[in-house]
């Protein structure tokens, strides 16, 4: 791209040369006309002088009158220039020509038309995948920097290329800092897609990446989720019900809790543990499904639940969970991990009220939201989820 610039630059300014040059020559030779008639003049007023058609005086003053005239010539054409030159705007337009087709080629060239169409189009929300895929890959190969092929990676997984999600990751993590503060979570996620990638399959390539987010951060969720995946491919059933049973303390999302279930109880029946060998870490829970009429209760973007269990007569919730809008299409599970108060659990309650508040992300206290649903009297450990119907 530089070389090309440059091109274009060297040619405007020899173009420019030239025509100066051009201008000027013309008026060079008038001069070189005007030094060989005035030669001419002064042997013309010698040979009239020895014929003693002129006197000394008389040839004195006509030489310094032909002196003066060629001064008072030349500087009156020093500003002056010539306008026969034809040939040299002919040649000035197609350096102009040439220099104005090659920089809209060099600013296609460059990218800049992409960012400015990939801008309109936001704007006019007219972005499709296929679009958002390639101005990615345009800005990280343009620019070369982490968070550019971090998006690019991300948006391989969204489009389930995962081969080329782990070629995107690994660039990132290779211009990332050692000592990152965000490596680990880009890590977590590049384990994710190897192991997408190979089919859902556990990996040793995964297994050294999870190992090597747990060395830093030994509580991760998504790795103890991997980590006990590669256990229990290996058939090293306890060790995946271990692995999977930290996930679920570190875990609050009530849906990766639910698949961690069901994954540890597949685990115990293979490998026939029980809970005298191995003890589970949930204990007592409570499944609720919350449901709304939607032309009465519309979310917003700042909007926030809370989900609360509580014993009767009682304020202070024995397990709480905090929800936005997006996770209410699947279960909220609370379970005797989710207490404010270590000494106070699920397990001390046969039954709770549940209580659904509304609360704004940016208050201070989230507490103070809106009660907008309520049940009463649930049965801890019920093999059922409660349905609460909730509305301002």
């Amino acid at each position: 791209m530089m070389i090309a610039y440059l091109a274009m630059a060297s040619l405007l300014v020899l173009s420019l040369v030239y025509l100066f040059g051009s201008l000027t020559h013309r008026r060079y030779r008038g001069a070189e006309v005007r030094q060989a008639f005035a030669l001419v003049r002064r042997e013309e007023i010698a040979q009239e002088q020895e014929a003693g058609r002129l006197t000394a005086s008389e040839a004195s003053q006509l030489l310094l009158d032909i002196d003066h005239e060629v001064r008072v010539v030349k500087s009156k054409e020093r500003f002056s220039f010539s306008t026969d030159t034809s040939f040299a705007r002919w040649i000035m337009l197609g350096v102009m020509a040439v220099t104005v087709l090659g920089s809209v080629s060099l600013y296609q060239q460059m990218g800049y038309s992409k960012e400015v169409l990939f801008t309109q189009d936001l704007q006019k929300q007219q972005l499709t995948p296929e679009k958002i895929t390639d101005f990615l890959m345009y800005r990280s190969a343009r620019y070369d920097r982490v968070e550019d092929w971090y998006y690019l990676a991300n948006d391989y997984l969204e489009a389930e290329q995962y081969q080329n999600a782990v070629i995107a990751f690994e660039t990132a993590l290779e211009k990332l800092p050692r000592n990152a503060e965000n490596r680990v979570s880009l890590l977590v996620e590049y384990a994710q897609a190897i192991f997408y990638a190979n089919g859902g399959q556990s990996s040793d390539k995964m297994l050294k990446v999870v190992d090597a987010v747990l060395r830093v951060e030994p509580t991760q969720p998504t790795a103890l989720d991997l980590k006990g995946v590669a256990e229990f491919a290996k058939g090293h059933y306890l060790g995946a019900v271990l692995a999977w049973q930290e996930a679920i303390r570190y875990s609050a999302h009530s849906q990766e809790r639910l698949a961690l279930l069901s994954a540890i109880g597949k685990a115990r029946e293979l490998g026939r543990i029980d809970y005298q060998q191995l003890a589970p870490i949930i204990t007592d829970q409570l499944a609720v499904k919350i449901t709304w009429d939607a032309s009465k209760l519309r979310w917003h973007q700042d909007d926030v639940l809370l989900v609360y269990a509580v014993l009767k007569g009682q304020t202070m919730p024995i397990a709480i969970q905090r929800l936005f809008p997006e996770d209410l299409d699947r279960p909220v599970l609370l379970t005797n991990l989710d207490s404010l108060m270590p000494t106070v659990t699920l397990a001390e309650a046969d039954k709770v009220d549940l209580v659904v508040k509304l609360a704004n992300i940016n208050d201070d206290d989230l507490t103070k939201g809106q009660i907008i649903g309520m049940k009463r009297d649930l049965l801890v450990n019920h093999n059922e989820i409660f349905v609460i119907n909730v509305a301002l």
